[in-house]
């Protein structure tokens, strides 16, 4: 197992975050998340119907788990 699977693997195992102990996550965590590829995330978000990234320092990206939970709920009550 790679460095990279390895703190995905950690990252799976803590509880959902919401509002009251929201993190950043990695990309590779918003695609396990969203069941969704990296091309079609970005589509979303270039349309305003995905949460949009932060860049905490630098130029790597993260995103609010919480937002990404939310969307996903959002997502299943519209269908």
């Amino acid at each position: 197992m790679t460095a990279r699977e390895q703190n995905l693997a950690v990252l799976a195992a803590l509880p959902p975050a919401d509002n009251s102990n929201d993190r950043l996550i990695p990309f590779a965590r918003v695609e396990q998340i969203a069941g969704l590829k990296r091309t079609r995330i970005y589509k979303l978000i270039r349309e305003g119907k995905f949460p949009k990234p932060y860049k905490p320092g630098g130029f790597g990206s993260r995103w609010s788990e919480a937002e990404v939970r939310a969307w996903l709920e959002a997502v299943k009550q519209a269908a």
